[in-house]
């Protein structure tokens, strides 16, 4: 049994005939069928119910469809990931999620350009909740994150530090502080955090963690993006963790920014994909780590 008894195999199944798949694999149709009846010989069990109108798969083809379209799924993702890692790029796609703590960004650029003149570097503009899907989707080859990340599946390693911040609209009671412990807010009620919104992240913002799994109570319609968050804090009287960036930075008025004492990580870092075996988004990782050291606080 060879590859392409698979892929002729999938193409009959899928074009419903033989007359119809020949053409789109660029083979004459006795040939095709040829090939069809000796792996049928090979598995001992028809694949196909053959009619002048066309043919249709057997209970045992149905099965053997099933397989043989997961082997040819997985037999092009492993040229894709080898073109990938023997091929490096002539442009390095890079995601960011502004803003970010001392514009950190620019002197790792500088320096990667500096030691990489050849390199282009692209730039893409990711946002939270969902601040990894663009590296996840093979969009961008290295990214600049906050927590949470999928470390199964991206390499993450920070960088630089930031406070986690609290959102607090105007009037609240803890309007003139300026930093509270987590305890001091796990009664308060909190936005309604929609179910777009990936659970991690929803966890991050709402600290179930700190109440016995637990979440607080959910005030206003259902926010998806950090401006509806924002909104929602100043709209509704709630209070909502965030880096503390974002709430400083946010274009909504009407709130203020506290240092959340022991809240949840904020630090930036720089994250590539682990299935990534390119030298070139390593370096990129490992040079952006080193500036990052390098700089002064």
């Amino acid at each position: 049994m060879e590859l392409r008894h698979f892929r002729y195999f999938a193409a009959v199944a899928e074009q419903g005939g033989f007359t119809k798949a020949a053409a789109m694999l660029f083979v004459s149709q006795p040939t095709l069928s040829q090939q069809i009846r000796a792996l049928e010989r090979e598995l001992g069990v028809p694949l196909f119910l053959r009619a002048p109108d066309g043919v249709r798969l057997t209970a045992a083809g149905e099965v053997f469809y099933g397989h043989a379209v997961s082997v040819l799924r997985m037999v092009d993702e492993a040229a894709r990931a080898t073109r990938r890692a023997g091929a490096e790029p002539s442009v390095l796609r890079i995601g960011w999620s502004p803003p970010i703590p001392r514009a950190l960004h620019v002197p790792i650029a500088t320096a990667f350009s500096a030691a990489h003149p050849h390199v282009r570097l692209s730039w893409q503009e990711t946002s939270l909740p969902d601040q990894e899907r663009p590296l996840l989707d093979d969009e961008v080859d290295v990214a600049l994150l906050r927590l949470p990340v999928d470390t199964e599946r991206v390499l993450w390693e920070p960088i630089v530090d930031e406070p986690c911040g609290l959102a607090v609209p105007a009037g609240h009671r803890l309007w003139e502080l300026d930093a509270v412990d987590v305890a001091d807010v796990l009664d308060e009620p909190m936005p309604n955090v929609g179910d777009a919104v990936p659970e991690s992240m929803k966890r991050w913002w709402l600290l179930p963690e700190s109440r016995n799994g637990e979440y607080p109570e959910a005030v206003g319609e259902p926010v998806t993006t950090v401006t509806e968050l924002a909104l929602s804090v100043v709209l509704n009287g709630v209070v909502c963790p965030a880096p503390y960036l974002y709430v400083k930075t946010a274009a909504v008025h009407g709130f203020r920014a506290l240092e959340l004492r022991d809240g949840p990580c904020s630090s930036t870092g720089i994250a590539r994909r682990r299935d990534d075996r390119r030298s070139l988004p390593r370096r990129f990782c490992e040079l952006a780590a080193r500036v990052a050291a390098e700089l002064p606080l």
